[in-house]
Order: C-alpha cells, then sequence, then structure tokens
C-alpha cells in the first residue's frame, strides 16, 4: 500500500481495527482517487467488503464515502449487472486483501468480464433529476447542481454501456463521450466544475431526459 493510500484510508483502517475486522476484511480503494483523476469536489471512495454482516461506523467521516458489502452480496450484484462490484474489480487498488480473496475475484474477472446493464443507470439518473428540480425550486442551486452531477454521470455511464464502453471514473467520462453525445460531454463537464446557474440546470435536465429516451 503506497503511503498516500495509508493516509486516505487511515480511519477506515482504525474502526475495522476497532471492531476485530482488520485481518479478514477487503479494503478496496475505488473513485477517482484509484484513477488518479481527482477534482475539487472529489470524496475517498473506499469500498469495505466484509465475512459477514458486521458493519463498522467512522465517528469522523470526512470527506470518505464508504461502501460496505458482504462477499456474497458483492457477486450478487457483479452477476446481476450493477457496474459498481465491475468497476471495482477492474480498476479498483486493493488496501486490505489478508485471505487473498479480492486478488482471486480480480483473476476471474479479467478471465471472464461481465458486462453491466445500463438500464438501472437510466432509472437512477431520473431519481436524481428529480430530486435537483425539487432543490431548485426551493432555491438551493448548489445543492441542485450536486445532485445534477450524479444525475448527468448516471446518463453518461449508461450511455457509454449501450456503446460498449466501459465508463471510467467521473472526470474522466467527458473525454469517453466526446465521440458519443460531446452535448452531454458538456454538461457534464460543467456540472463537475461547477459551472452551471439554475437556469443552466433546467436547460440541463432537459438534455438529460432526452438522452434517456433515445437510448
Amino acid at each position: 500500500m503506497s503511503e498516500t493510500a495509508e493516509r486516505k484510508a487511515a480511519p477506515v483502517l482504525e474502526a475495522l481495527a476497532l471492531s476485530g475486522m482488520l485481518d479478514s476484511a477487503t479494503v478496496i480503494l475505488v473513485g477517482s482517487n484509484a484513477r488518479g483523476t481527482t477534482h475539487g469536489r472529489s470524496d475517498i471512495d473506499i469500498l469495505v467488503i466484509h465475512d459477514g454482516d458486521c458493519r463498522i461506523r467512522l465517528d469522523r467521516p470526512g470527506d470518505i464515502h464508504l461502501q460496505q458489502d458482504t462477499r456474497s452480496r458483492f457477486l450478487t450484484r457483479l452477476e446481476e449487472g450493477d457496474d459498481y462490484p465491475g468497476w471495482a474489480l477492474r480498476f479498483g487498488i486493493a488496501l486490505r486483501d489478508p485471505s487473498g480473496w479480492w486478488a482471486k475475484q480480480v483473476a476471474a474477472e479479467l478471465a471472464k468480464p461481465h458486462w453491466p446493464d445500463w438500464r438501472p443507470k437510466a432509472d437512477h439518473a431520473r431519481k436524481r433529476m428529480a430530486m435537483s428540480m425539487e432543490l431548485l425550486d426551493v432555491g438551493d442551486v448548489e445543492a441542485a447542481s450536486e445532485e445534477m452531477m450524479f444525475a448527468a454521470s448516471h446518463v453518461a455511464r449508461a450511455v457509454l454501456l449501450k456503446h460498449g464502453r466501459f465508463p471510467l471514473s467521473r472526470t474522466e467520462l467527458p473525454s469517453q463521450l466526446g465521440g458519443i453525445s460531446p452535448e452531454l460531454a458538456e454538461i457534464l463537464y460543467c456540472l463537475i466544475s461547477g459551472e452551471l446557474d439554475s437556469g443552466a440546470l433546467r436547460s440541463g435536465e432537459a438534455l438529460l431526459e432526452r438522452q434517456i429516451n433515445e437510448l
């Protein structure tokens, strides 16, 4: 584990140690930190996979976004076409893999890759879009922009998956979309940069809805 990765994961590793699960849990760095493509709004995304249903709690999570799963549920999600397990296996960085379970799953995924289902991404996008519009209606432009960024990311991943391209990290999605949907690439780039006002957010919602309908 690199010094930087160890520092980022320290609160998670400490919580695992306190819970007695440090020697059994798998800890994976995912998201833009794993890809080295962070931006100003990036969280530290960490996936913890337990042997059973035990979970840890971070007293002061800071900018850590913690996801937890059991081994069986993680593999079920992979088989069901969820793109998150597939992404983690392709691009995640193992910070703790005491049993070697993660290395075996990565090898199996490389030998026989799963291709995620793009359709749930469209459903998730619509929910985020609705939330964004509700926040915009009450004047919370910043929160509305963040929800719209998540929505646009879901749409981008759906578009890429349907075109046979595996989505990378959020900051890399605009470049991946360049030859497929320049309009979507542009609005996602602006959302990541926090450059859209309320009017542009409403226009963006219409664009995302059109993109979903064209899938």
